[in-house]
């Protein structure tokens, strides 16, 4: 009975020790997104690569974590079928965390929404979307939630929000022109939430 108790103690104190999957990039290769299937997508990365390198080190030297391949271009597809192209970032900053037990999935949803993107959104500048065959802004965050009686630093699963902002929409929050919450009724809002697959969203204020 002592060693079964002596092994589940061991299993628990080491439980925490491993990270598991990792979803933070830890090099810029890893950061930044260059595989494209569409050759006019591709063409993009390439005509943008300067501002997308530049992106990545404002968040890197500000110690914001980058999602594995956050960096780059996306394609967004309306009701009628055409393709838009968004400078992409996606980002999981250390400083967003929540413990499955005490929230709950709406609960974290309009906190990362009403508190942490507008924080995240200033590393971006103006001039960013100033670029020709770009037409907005895809901003995503990622974050974890973890079952904090087992362990508060590892496990537990990934959730997210992604933002497609139009290139005046982006523009004026980052200007200060227009509040960030009236943006957010011409914008695209794909999240993730307790392990379900991701939907469109429109928030209620």
């Amino acid at each position: 009975m002592k060693v079964i108790v002596a092994i589940c103690l061991v299993f628990f104190l080491f439980g925490c020790a491993s990270p598991g999957p990792v979803h933070i990039a830890r090099t810029e290769s890893e950061s930044i997104r260059s595989a494209y299937e569409d050759p006019h997508v591709r063409s993009l990365h390439q005509k943008n690569s300067d501002l997308i390198r530049d992106i990545y080190w404002r968040f890197i030297q500000s110690n914001v974590g980058i999602y594995r391949g956050g960096i780059g271009i996306t394609t967004l597809t309306d009701q009628n079928n055409e393709k838009h192209h968004y400078i992409m970032v996606n980002i999981r900053p250390s400083d967003v965390y929540f413990d499955e037990n005490t929230t709950k999935p709406e609960g974290r949803f309009s906190h990362v929404l009403m508190n942490t993107f507008p924080k995240y959104l200033k590393f971006m500048k103006s001039n960013d979307l100033d670029r020709d065959g770009i037409e907005g802004l895809a901003f995503g965050i990622y974050w974890p939630v973890r079952d904090y009686s087992q362990c508060n630093t590892y496990g537990g699963f990934i959730e997210y929000i992604h933002i497609y902002f139009k290139k005046d929409d982006a523009q004026d929050i980052i200007e200060g022109r227009k509040p960030y919450a009236d943006t957010l009724e011409d914008a695209e809002i794909i999240t993730s939430l307790a392990l379900q697959p991701a939907k469109s969203v429109r928030p209620v204020f």
